[in-house]
């Protein structure tokens, strides 16, 4: 059996079969509608898994997402289009980047890109949303000043926790965009979703574990600063002097002052007071 026949190649034998009447015309239109079903279905397959790979070989969420949008842009045969996600406040989307498909684009990327028209439905839903007459839809009088002509358009969700964060925007396909484009769009969009995340994550790991190399040094520096007293240590029973490590006796809080960083200020307790200066109140009573 072979392997190696391009789809071309497969139909024109089959043409090649027809000729000779060895098939008629509905099973050479059935085989053939086979064949270019078959090759779609190897095209976005062959896109996901590379859609796939730039999410588990990411550097950063910025370069996995323009990865994943122009297989998903190449796959579904947009021509122009952009990434954004939602700013903190939850109000607008902030652009990642975008392609205007070397159509002429002045539109300033500081403007807000508040969410609204088209793509409020795909943000609102956390669906696919596309119009395939955007110029004479509802939606046209939001386009800023500038803005790329846009035959078509669709928008695909990013999805973390059932909240779309962001956004894959596709625009002007030489045909329409169909339910089996939104499909596709779709799954690209959970793609960039779990780039996101992962990005998200790897983050909030770097960070994390910046604040415990932190914790360490300050803990080190904490620790070098420490003087302590450990073993046993020979007491005068009587004037409770402390011999050191070279046989001097020493007063206590001299040992103590030189093994730790711990200083002394002298007062009397209540017994002593009462033994040593029993005429004075220096405890009120």
């Amino acid at each position: 059996m072979r392997f190696d026949v391009s789809k071309d190649q497969l139909i024109q034998e089959i043409r090649d079969l027809k000729t000779k009447s060895i098939i008629n015309d509905e099973l050479l239109s059935r085989l053939c509608e086979a064949i270019q079903e078959s090759s779609i279905r190897k095209k976005e397959l062959y896109a996901i898994m590379q859609g796939s790979k730039a999410v588990l070989g990411q550097k950063g969420f910025t370069e996995s997402a323009r990865a994943i949008f122009d297989y998903c842009k190449d796959l579904i045969g947009a021509t122009s289009g952009y990434v954004a996600l939602l700013s903190e406040t939850g109000e607008e989307n902030e652009v990642l980047f975008l392609d205007a498909g070397g159509l002429p684009c002045d539109v300033n990327p500081e403007l807000p890109m508040p969410i609204r028209g088209l793509r409020a439905e795909a943000y609102y839903s956390n669906k696919a949303a596309y119009h395939n007459d955007f110029m004479n839809s509802e939606w046209v009088d939001f386009m800023p000043k500038g803005h790329v002509v846009l035959k078509n358009a669709m928008f695909a969700p990013l999805v973390i926790d059932e909240k779309t964060v962001g956004i894959i925007g596709l625009a002007n396909k030489a045909s329409d965009f169909d339910e089996n484009d939104a499909k596709m769009a779709t799954g690209f969009g959970e793609l960039a979703a779990i780039a996101l995340q992962n990005s998200r994550n790897l983050d909030e790991k770097n960070q994390a574990e910046k604040q415990r190399e932190k914790m360490i040094i300050d803990l080190q520096k904490a620790l070098s600063q420490v003087k302590q007293l450990s073993g046993l240590l020979p007491i005068c029973s009587y004037c409770k002097k402390i011999r050191d490590d070279k046989g001097y006796w020493k007063q206590i809080e001299s040992y103590i002052r030189d093994h730790s960083d711990a200083e002394f200020s002298h007062s009397i307790c209540r017994d002593c007071a009462k033994e040593h200066y029993p005429d004075l109140d220096i405890y009120d009573e």
